[in-house]
């Protein structure tokens, strides 16, 4: 098999896998939904760690030291919307959030998280998309399919590593992008934050001031 043939196949298996999560994100399948809501006090320049299969997630600075959440969950199915729940945990200077919804599919999040103004941030999901505004510190972020938006100003970061299997990067602010089936961006300045950003099926916007 020639390298072209396999970069087709790989291709177009990994957009037939994009294909059949779409309907999970599309907002009219859903039935049922609920928001909560929860705050916790935090400390500046901690950890906050994120995980969930399916759902968007959007990170903002907050105007304080706490970890304000609220979430959406949306489901086919009533009862999945009452079996579904997110896990804040948070001691010391750590914090981990986990979404759990029932197995079988079908149940999706909308996560909106404030928090404070410098906050290390370590995100992983499986299908969805990922907003980050304004907020200072290292990035660990990784998407199995969707798109990741991150906003700030470039000059706090000393490495950027962004990395798509399938999609583009953009970032004019921190250099040139190099591949054709998927694109990379490597950034070196004088900041003092890492930013490494990964999604296997997607693109990655870097915008920075």
């Amino acid at each position: 098999m020639s390298r072209l043939t396999l970069h087709r196949t790989l291709l177009t298996g990994l957009f037939l896998t994009s294909l059949a999560a779409v309907p999970l994100c599309q907002a009219h399948d859903w039935r049922y939904e609920e928001t909560r809501t929860e705050a916790r006090d935090f400390v500046a320049g901690g950890m906050v760690h994120v995980h969930l299969s399916v759902g968007d997630v959007h990170v903002r600075r907050g105007s304080d030291n706490k970890i304000h959440l609220r979430y959406t969950v949306k489901s086919r199915h009533e009862s999945n919307v009452k079996e579904a729940r997110a896990d804040l945990d948070v001691r010391g200077n750590d914090a981990r959030l986990e979404l759990h919804a029932p197995s079988g599919g079908n149940t999706a999040f909308d996560v909106e998280l404030d928090v404070p103004a410098n906050t290390n941030l370590d995100v992983h999901g499986k299908v969805g998309d990922l907003t980050i505004e304004d907020v200072s510190g290292d990035k660990d972020l990784d998407l199995g399919v969707g798109d990741i938006r991150l906003s700030g100003d470039h000059e706090h970061y000393r490495l950027v590593h962004a990395s798509a299997g399938i999609g583009d990067v953009h970032g004019a602010d921190y250099g040139e992008t190099s591949g054709w089936l998927g694109k990379t961006l490597k950034y070196r300045g004088e900041g003092k934050y890492e930013l490494r950003v990964h999604v296997g099926v997607g693109d990655i916007h870097l915008e920075g001031k």
